[in-house]
């Protein structure tokens, strides 16, 4: 989670003019990496809700994360094809309000997933056979 919420700060931070001595250009090579991370964080959720279902399942903060996280990957999968794809942005305005929308979501999402630990009610199905 690290590298994902990492990498997209870093590159949000960029975006809104907060770190303006980091070139863009070497930012848009970290993707490959948050890629990867994205990829450890899906298939380590997926292990988590096959062990509990029914703890991540009956939680709302688990929906909370979900979202924020999936908000966040389709927002970085956006700044990504701006960077990579069109090399000087067309409209920077509109990749100013993608980073700042982003940056919360991030924020929301390492926060809630803190919370999960200790807001369940239900730990295993079995509790109501």
């Amino acid at each position: 989670m690290a590298f994902v919420v990492g990498i997209n700060l870093a590159v949000a931070f960029r975006m809104l003019g907060m770190v303006p001595g980091v070139a863009t250009g070497p930012l848009s090579r970290f993707y490959t990496l948050h890629w990867y991370g994205a990829l450890v964080i899906f298939l380590s959720g997926i292990a988590l809700l096959i062990a509990y279902p029914a703890k991540a399942l009956t939680n709302p903060v688990f929906y909370l994360k979900f979202s924020a996280l999936s908000l966040g990957l389709v927002l970085a999968y956006r700044v990504q094809r701006i960077l990579v794809i069109q090399a000087v942005p067309e409209s920077e305005r509109r990749l100013k309000w993608i980073a700042a929308a982003s940056i919360p979501l991030w924020i929301i999402t390492i926060t809630s997933g803190r919370f999960l630990a200790y807001t369940h009610s239900v730990l295993l199905a079995s509790r109501f056979y």
